[in-house]
């Protein structure tokens, strides 16, 4: 996650030296959301990586976290296609494409952090069924 968000802050920077029409806050503030979703997973439960004896998973539950799981992953690899297309607008000088990219983005790493969060609420027992 690191990596994508060094990623995204050379976008804004490129941006911000050559690309006047583009507006800047929107991107700001995805880098932002961006951050805390590094905090949590960085930070998760210790019970995240299987290793809690606290913590134990049923095999009908297993399931369910491997939907998480290809939930999450599915919303970084499209936020990662993502990211091209904002470079290209930045590139572009586009605004409408910088926007539109920085839309997409924002609701591709929102599909992460809600099947982050959905995934820990199933492991630590507080998700509703």
């Amino acid at each position: 996650m690191k990596t994508f968000r060094d990623g995204l802050e050379l976008s804004r920077e490129t941006a911000a030296q050559s690309s006047p029409k583009i507006s800047l806050s929107n991107l700001g503030n995805v880098i932002f959301e961006l951050e805390g979703m590094e905090a949590r997973v960085r930070h998760a439960e210790q019970g995240y990586s299987g290793f809690s004896p606290a913590i134990r998973i049923e095999e009908d539950e297993l399931d369910r976290l491997y939907e998480f799981d290809f939930a999450m992953i599915q919303g970084l690899e499209n936020a990662s296609g993502d990211l091209t297309a904002l470079q290209g607008a930045v590139d572009a000088n586009d605004r409408a494409a910088f926007d539109g990219a920085v839309r997409k983005l924002r609701a591709d790493l929102k599909t992460f952090d809600d099947a982050f969060k959905q995934r820990i609420a199933v492991i630590s027992g507080t998700a509703v069924s």
